[in-house]
C-alpha cells in the first residue's frame, strides 16, 4: 500500500484517530511569525488540521495540498466558507505559485528523498522569502532542516517543518 492508499483509506476516521495539541500547533506558528497578507502552502494538508490556525494569521492566500483525494475531501467539508484553494497532488509534481511560507505538519516522515523535496520547496518560494546571496539551495535547506529537526520534535513530539529561507546579505 503506498502513501496515497493508506491516507485514502483512513481519511474519513482520521480526525477521531489524531489528536493535535493546540498549544503545540499555536508554538510552531508563533515560532514562524507569519506577517498577515502573505501566501502560504499547506503541504500534506491532510484533513486540514492546520487550516484554522492558519487563517488566523489572515493570509492573502493559503493553498492545501495532499496527495489523497479523501484527505482534501474532508478538509474542502469543514471548510467550505473559508478563503481556501485545495489541490490534490504530489507536491513534486505541484509548480503552481510562489510563497513566503511553506508547512509540512506532520508529514515530512513520508517524504523519502528529503534533499529533492527541500530542492523542490525552495522553488516554490517568493523571492522576498528566498532572500539567499550566493549560498547553495542545499546549504539553507539542510541548515532549516537542522535547526527545526533540533528544536521541535523534542518540544511537540511530531516532525513540523517551516520552510522560509531567511539567509540574508548582510
Amino acid at each position: 500500500m503506498n502513501n496515497r492508499e493508506f491516507f485514502n483509506s483512513l481519511a474519513y476516521k482520521w480526525d477521531e484517530m489524531c489528536h493535535h495539541d493546540d498549544k503545540k500547533i499555536r508554538k510552531i506558528l508563533q515560532l514562524s511569525d507569519i506577517e498577515k497578507g502573505s501566501k502560504i502552502l499547506d503541504i500534506g494538508t491532510g484533513t486540514g488540521i492546520l487550516i484554522s490556525y492558519l487563517l488566523e494569521k489572515s493570509p492573502s492566500k493559503l493553498v492545501a495540498v495532499d496527495i489523497s483525494e479523501n484527505m482534501i475531501e474532508v478538509a474542502r467539508e469543514k471548510y467550505k466558507k473559508e478563503n481556501v484553494e485545495f489541490v490534490v497532488s504530489d507536491i513534486m509534481n505541484f509548480n503552481e505559485g510562489r510563497y513566503d511560507y511553506i508547512f509540512i505538519y506532520s508529514a515530512y516522515p513520508h517524504f523519502k528523498d528529503k534533499e529533492k523535496l527541500f530542492e523542490h520547496l525552495y522553488k516554490l518560494l517568493n523571492e522576498k522569502s528566498r532572500e539567499v546571496d550566493e549560498i547553495e539551495s542545499t546549504f539553507a535547506t539542510n541548515t532549516i532542516l537542522h535547526t527545526h529537526l533540533l528544536e521541535f520534535p523534542p518540544y511537540c513530539g511530531f516532525s513540523t517543518i517551516i520552510f522560509r529561507c531567511m539567509i540574508k546579505n548582510k
